[in-house]
């Protein structure tokens, strides 16, 4: 089984999962997921995605689809721990908010919302831009502190994520059509200052979704909001997830 943990209220029957992104793991969401939960009186879910983390897997080879099998093991995970009857709030950050979308097209009527950050639902020159520093970085050492992260697995997971997003197979990866499908609630968050996006990812999502839509666009903020707007970005999120379960 891929490495997990709960946090928050076990006896609730609201359940936030969290997707991280393409070099992520349980660890580094730090504490966010636990006060959020603790302050919504909610469960959550956190896990390593298979070889990421503590989980085991081989993330060579992959293939343009990476994504889809992610949501893939998402619903399998789901069942495995029966928490498919909770209502299931994801919330994914990056590749995590991608594979949040993938699954709530997918399957939705086990989402009851959805929240992003950062998420990629086609391919920008930005994101290509954005990857080639830190390819840079990576080889100068700079990026070792993925070790602590992933132990000896770290180089795979770097460089799984620049091989498939630089890979021309990839190129044209574009989930647009898909989001016609999500009819639940969103919060869609991404920085003013993602140094691997641009608005047009929001407005892609807001477009093709069928839900209502929320959107947060911290300014001063690049890639990682719930890092580097800790404090906004909760708020938006609580007061998000209370409306949405008030709602029902």
């Amino acid at each position: 089984m891929l490495n997990h943990k709960f946090v928050g209220n076990q006896n609730s029957n609201q359940c936030i999962i969290f997707l991280h992104e393409g070099l992520g793991c349980i660890d580094m969401w730090k504490s966010y997921p636990n006060e959020l939960c603790l302050h919504l009186n909610m469960q959550g879910l956190i896990y390593d995605r298979a070889g990421y983390g503590k989980s085991k897997g081989d993330l060579r080879h992959r293939t343009p689809n990476y994504l889809h099998a992610a949501a893939d093991e998402l619903y399998e995970l789901i069942h495995t721990l029966k928490i498919q009857n909770k209502d299931l709030i994801l919330y994914g950050h990056s590749d995590g908010g991608s594979i949040a979308l993938i699954f709530a097209a997918k399957h939705p009527h086990l989402t009851h919302s959805v929240i992003t950050e950062a998420a990629h639902v086609f391919v920008e020159e930005i994101t290509l831009d954005g990857i080639k520093p830190a390819k840079k970085a990576f080889k100068e050492g700079k990026l070792d502190g993925l070790r602590k992260y992933h132990g000896e697995n770290y180089k795979m997971v770097f460089n799984a994520w620049v091989d498939i997003w630089n890979h021309p197979s990839f190129l044209n990866w574009n989930i647009e059509t898909e989001l016609t499908n999500i009819q639940c609630p969103q919060l869609i968050i991404q920085g003013l200052n993602d140094q691997y996006g641009t608005l047009k990812q929001v407005e892609s999502i807001n477009k093709n979704t069928t839900g209502k839509t929320t959107i947060l666009t911290p300014d001063n903020c690049g890639h990682a909001p719930f890092k580097e707007k800790t404090k906004e970005v909760m708020n938006e999120v609580i007061t998000f997830i209370q409306k949405t379960t008030i709602d029902d």
